[in-house]
């Protein structure tokens, strides 16, 4: 069975696609994985990885020369410098993908693994308002806060994408698959990525 990667706009569904989707086809979904590695690599808790990637006020962003010189992280300020970050997945996201049954979510790996051989890249999107619905609907936000969570988690997927060289991460070239989650529901997806991935 094929690697699976699932890149998303934020409140499109694609954690909540990505479990459902291990569910049955008895995949793992590599989050834990992946943090646990990064923090291995960096010398950092996992919970140091989790707030870094999971920060919204553009901790990402390049290495300046003092930040060569310092490890990567700045530890008062919890700052990782992004394009370690960035080398870092690249040397992880393929050891993940040597495994059997396997979903990655986010994190360039389309970009990463996208010469890779049995590997299949989905991308979710949906119009704003949907998602804002969806993180209302499945994570109790109030209307303003799922408004807001949606705008910030785009600036930083934008952030994140800048790191691989991508301005155009969201055109079809880059997938196998491309859904509009504004037309589908989750079961409908699950069952497209099955009959693609097996049929």
């Amino acid at each position: 069975m094929p690697v699976i990667t699932i890149s998303r706009q934020f409140g499109a569904g694609g954690k909540t696609l990505a479990d459902q989707l291990a569910t049955r086809l008895g995949y793992d979904v590599a989050t834990e994985d992946i943090i646990e590695k990064l923090a291995q690599s960096t010398q950092l808790s996992n919970d140091s990885i989790r707030s870094f990637e999971g920060e919204e006020n553009g901790k990402l962003r390049s290495p300046s020369p003092a930040g060569f010189i310092r490890r990567i992280l700045d530890k008062p300020r919890n700052i990782m410098d992004g394009q370690q970050y960035a080398r870092l997945l690249h040397q992880i996201i393929p050891r993940i993908a040597d495994g059997d049954n396997v979903i990655i979510l986010g994190r360039g790996a389309q970009f990463i693994l996208k010469d890779r051989k049995n590997v299949v890249h989905i991308l979710l999107l949906a119009a704003e308002a949907d998602r804002i619905s969806f993180m209302q609907e499945h994570y109790d936000l109030a209307p303003d806060d799922a408004r807001q969570a949606v705008i910030k988690k785009g600036k930083r997927r934008l952030k994140l994408m800048r790191l691989f060289d991508s301005a155009d991460y969201d055109q079809p070239v880059h997938y196998d698959l491309v859904l509009n989650m504004s037309k589908l529901s989750l079961e409908r997806a699950l069952d497209l990525i099955c009959a693609l991935v097996a049929p």
